[in-house]
C-alpha cells in the first residue's frame, strides 16, 4: 500500500499518496490553483509562476505545481500575501500581451483571460510600448500560431516531448523575442497536433478549421465518442447553427483516450456538410441513377430479396459489413439474417480477418504496464493512433522494449526494433513479467505465431495481454454480436468469389467499399459485383462500390445517431447524435428495422437489443486467428529480393477523409517507401517516380520516400488509395520496381 501524508490546505485537512503535489492535492477538497505551464499528464515544469500558494514556516511563497505535499504541512492557496504574489506574475506576462480578448479565439474560455480578471492591473505601468511579434504564423497544415499572444509556457514543446517523443515543436531565441517554432524549420506535421491547441491556455496555437468560426457560448456541445478508427476515444462535439466547427477531447477519458485525440478524430468533421452526400435513395436506370422515394426502396429490397431466394435459396444471398454499424444495429442485421435464414453474413470487406484478441485480452492501462510489447503486422502507429501513444509511454517513461514482427516499421518516435519471425523474440523474453502483443488482424500464420507465444508465455506465469488493432471501427462489436457466417455460410472472400462465379443473386452492402479494401483486388471485385443479380449499399458517399450497386440508401453518420460500439480492449462506449442528420436519411438500425417489417421478420424487443448491445467484452474463448472462415486469405509464400508491404495510413481512405476537404492537406499521396541501402541498392533517389508490378498487377506513379526505420528490402505503399489502389498486391510477395523515366514529381 502506498505510503500517504496528511497535510492542511486552507483549513482543511487532507490525506494523499506521498510525492503528490499541492496543486494536485488542493483538488481533493475541490480547490483549483491557477496554473498555466502545469498540466497533469505533462508534470511539473516551474515556469510561469502563477500557482503561488503560503506555506507555513517557509520565508518565500512556493509554486505548487513543484511543490510535493509533506506531512504536518499548512498550505495557504488565498490570502493578502498570496493574492499579491499572483498579482505581480500576472503583471509580468501581461506586459507585452495585446489583450486583444474581443478577436482572440480563445475569448471565453482563456485561462490568462480569467486570472487577469482576478490578479490582472487596472493599467499597465509599463512605460514602454508593448513589443511587437507576429501574427498568424502557419506553423503547419492544421496550426496557426500567433506569437504576441504566447507566455511561453512551454506546454506545446513538453506535449511534443513527453507524449509523442516527436520533438519537432522547440522555443526558438530568448527573452522577448522567443517564439514557438519546429527544430528543423519544416511545418510541424504529426498525427496528434491539434492536441497543442486544447493545450495552450491562451489564443497563441489555434486551429485552421475553428479559426475566427465561433465563440464558445455559441456553440452546442455534446459529449460521445470517436468511430474513424477502433481505439473508441471520447470527444466533444461542438456544434453552431447545424454545422461541426470542432471536436475537443474529454480530459478525464482515461480509460481509454487518455485525454488525447489523434488529428483524423480530431479534424476529419467537414464531411458532414459536404454537398456530395447522398441525401436520397437512389435506383439505378441503365447507366444512371434516379431518386426514389424511401418506401419504394424498402419495398423493392425485400421484393429482390424474396425473388433471389425462390429463384436460388438463401445460399444466393450475401450481407457483407459492419464495422461502421453500432452495436444495437448489429444485433437487429444479425437477427434479420438469422431470421431470412442466411448464412453468408460477415463483416470482412477488407484484409482483416479476426478482431477478437482472445483468452488474454487487456485494457489500454495493462499496456501501458508491459515489459515488453510486440506488434505483428501492420503497427498500431497508424490504425490506431492514440493507442500508440501508450506504447510510446510504456517505452519513454516505463523503460519496455518495443519490437515489430514483420515487414513494418514501427513508426512510433521511440526506440523499437524489427525482426522478421517470433524465433527472433527469444532472447527478448528472459526475465520478463508482463507482456503485450498487437496484432492487426490480418495474416493468420503471424496471428497464430503470436498465440502459440502468447500461450506459452502465460504457462510460465508471465501476464499476457492481447490486442487486435485493425481496420474498421467497431469490427470487435460486429464479431461478437453475430455478424459472422453461419453453420457452411460464407465469409466476405467467399462471398466475393461466389459471386465472381455467379452464384451470389443479391448482395448487401452496409458502409464498406470492397472494391477500393478488399484483398482480391479492385478489378477482381469490380467484376465479381457486376455479376450480382441486384447489389444494395447503405453509404454517406459514392464511393467506388458504392457506384455499383443497384440500388444506394443513403444513411446517417457517426454523429447524427445515438448507441453504443466495442473498442478494439473490449471496452463499451456511448455514441451521441450531436449533429442534425441531412433530411432524407435514415441510420442504418431504422433502415434494417423497415427491412424486416417488410419481410414479416420480427427483431428483438429494445430492451433485448440494449443489453445484448452494452456487455462488456475483455476477452473470449477464441485465440489468435482461430475464428472459423471460409476462403482465409492466406499469408504470400516467402520471397526474395524486393518484397511489397501494403500499409495503412491514418488519413487513407475512400470514405470521410476522400471527401473532406478539411483534411485534404493531410492525406497522403500514393508513394513506394524504401530503406536507405534498398533504395541505393535498386538505384532510386526520393522523388523519383516509379512503377511496381507483381504479374499482370501494377500500380503507377509512386512517388520514392526513404525512410531511415524502413525494413531492409520492402517496398511500403499505402493501402486505400482511389488514386492507386493496392489491394491486389499482398503482403510479402515479390514485386519488380521500374523506374518512370522523364517523369517529375
Amino acid at each position: 500500500m502506498a505510503k500517504t501524508v496528511t497535510l492542511t490546505i486552507d483549513g482543511t485537512s487532507v490525506t494523499v499518496p506521498e510525492g503528490t503535489l499541492l496543486v494536485e492535492a488542493a483538488k481533493t477538497i475541490a480547490t483549483d490553483v491557477p496554473v498555466y505551464c502545469y498540466h497533469p499528464k505533462l508534470g511539473p515544469a516551474g515556469l510561469c509562476r502563477i500557482c503561488l500558494v503560503e506555506v507555513e514556516k517557509t520565508p518565500k511563497l512556493q509554486i505548487a505545481c513543484n511543490t510535493a505535499a509533506t506531512e504536518g504541512m499548512v498550505v495557504h492557496t488565498y490570502g493578502q500575501k498570496v493574492e499579491d504574489g499572483r498579482r505581480a506574475v500576472m503583471e509580468f506576462l501581461l506586459l507585452n500581451h495585446p489583450l486583444d480578448c474581443p478577436i482572440c479565439d480563445k475569448g471565453g474560455e482563456c485561462d490568462l483571460q480569467d486570472f487577469s480578471m482576478a490578479y490582472g492591473q487596472s493599467a499597465s505601468r509599463l512605460a514602454d510600448p508593448k513589443a511587437k511579434k507576429p501574427k498568424a504564423i502557419d506553423l503547419g497544415p492544421t496550426i496557426v500560431l500567433d506569437d504576441e499572444r504566447c507566455i511561453v509556457c512551454q506546454r506545446c514543446t513538453r506535449f511534443d516531448e513527453i507524449i509523442t517523443n516527436e520533438r519537432s515543436l522547440v522555443v526558438k531565441d530568448r527573452g522577448q523575442r522567443d517564439v514557438i517554432s519546429t527544430a528543423t524549420g519544416e511545418p510541424y506535421v504529426s498525427n496528434f497536433s491539434g492536441n497543442v491547441t486544447e493545450l495552450c491556455p491562451v489564443g497563441a496555437l489555434t486551429s485552421k478549421t475553428y479559426r475566427f468560426k465561433s465563440r464558445p457560448w455559441d456553440n452546442y456541445r455534446t459529449q460521445t465518442s470517436c468511430t474513424q478508427c477502433a481505439v473508441g476515444c471520447g470527444l466533444n462535439i461542438d456544434e453552431r447553427y447545424g454545422t461541426i466547427l470542432r471536436t475537443m477531447s474529454v480530459p478525464h477519458d482515461d480509460a481509454i483516450s487518455d485525454g488525447w485525440l489523434c488529428d483524423r478524430g480530431r479534424y476529419n468533421v467537414g464531411f458532414y456538410g459536404d454537398a456530395r452526400r447522398i441525401t436520397s435513395p437512389l435506383l439505378r436506370r441503365g447507366t444512371e441513377f434516379v431518386q426514389i422515394e424511401w418506401d419504394d426502396a424498402i419495398s423493392l429490397w425485400a421484393e429482390s430479396l424474396t425473388a433471389a431466394v425462390t429463384a436460388a435459396g438463401t445460399e444466393a444471398i450475401g450481407v457483407l459489413g459492419g464495422g461502421r454499424l453500432l452495436n444495437e444495429e448489429l444485433v437487429v442485421l444479425s437477427h434479420l439474417a438469422r431470421g431470412f435464414g442466411l448464412k453468408n453474413v460477415d463483416w470482412r470487406a477488407g484484409r482483416q480477418r479476426q478482431a477478437s484478441p482472445g483468452v488474454h485480452g487487456g485494457s489500454y492501462a495493462d499496456l501501458e504496464t508491459a515489459q515488453l510489447i510486440v506488434a505483428y503486422g501492420r503497427p498500431p502507429s497508424q490504425t490506431a493512433p492514440v493507442m500508440d501513444l501508450r506504447i510510446r509511454k510504456a517505452v519513454s517513461q516505463h523503460g519496455a522494449r518495443y519490437i515489430t514482427v514483420g515487414p513494418y516499421a514501427a513508426g512510433s518516435a521511440v526506440p523499437s526494433s524489427n525482426v522478421a519471425h517470433t524465433h527472433g523474440l527469444a532472447l527478448e523474453l528472459d526475465g520478463i513479467e508482463r507482456a503485450a502483443f498487437v496484432w492487426d488482424g490480418i495474416d493468420v500464420s503471424a496471428g497464430r505465431e503470436a498465440a502459440d507465444l502468447m500461450d506459452a508465455l502465460a504457462a510460465k506465469g508471465v501476464a499476457v495481454f492481447g490486442y487486435v488493432a485493425g481496420e474498421q471501427a467497431n469490427v470487435r462489436g460486429a464479431e461478437a454480436l453475430g455478424l459472422v457466417p453461419g453453420d457452411g455460410g460464407l465469409d466476405g472472400r467467399g462471398m466475393i468469389a461466389a459471386a465472381l462465379d455467379g452464384k451470389i443473386r443479391a448482395l448487401s452492402l452496409f458502409g464498406v467499399n470492397p472494391v477500393l479494401n478488399h484483398p482480391l483486388g479492385e478489378r477482381t471485385v469490380r467484376d465479381a459485383l457486376e455479376r450480382v443479380g441486384f447489389v444494395v449499399a447503405t453509404e454517406l458517399f459514392m464511393t467506388e462500390t458504392v457506384a455499383l450497386a443497384h440500388l444506394i440508401l443513403p444513411v446517417r453518420a457517426s454523429f447524427e445517431k445515438t448507441g453504443h460500439a466495442y473498442d478494439l480492449a473490449g471496452d463499451v462506449i456511448a455514441v451521441a447524435a450531436g449533429h442534425t442528420a441531412p433530411e432524407g436519411t435514415l441510420t442504418d438500425g431504422d433502415i434494417i428495422v423497415a427491412l424486416a417489417a417488410e419481410l414479416s421478420i420480427d427483431l428483438p424487443a429494445p430492451d433485448a437489443v440494449n443489453v445484448a448491445a452494452i456487455a462488456p467484452i475483455r476477452a473470449s474463448a477464441a485465440h489468435f486467428a482461430d475464428v472459423a472462415v471460409t476462403g482465409t486469405a492466406a499469408a504470400a509464400d516467402a520471397a526474395t529480393g524486393l518484397r511489397i508491404a501494403v500499409a495503412s495510413h491514418v488519413f487513407a481512405g475512400g470514405g470521410t477523409s476522400y471527401f473532406d476537404t478539411h483534411v485534404a492537406e493531410l492525406r497522403p499521396k500514393p508513394s513506394a517507401t524504401l530503406a536507405p541501402a534498398t533504395a541505393a541498392a535498386l538505384g532510386v533517389q526520393a522523388g523519383a517516380r516509379i512503377r511496381l508490378r507483381a504479374g499482370e498487377r501494377e500500380l503507377r506513379d509512386l512517388e520514392v520516400l526513404i525512410d531511415q526505420d524502413a525494413v531492409a528490402d520492402v517496398v511500403v505503399v499505402i493501402d486505400g488509395l482511389p488514386e492507386a489502389p493496392a489491394n491486389a498486391f499482398t503482403t510479402g510477395e515479390a514485386v519488380a520496381l521500374e523506374a518512370l523515366v522523364g517523369e517529375k514529381v
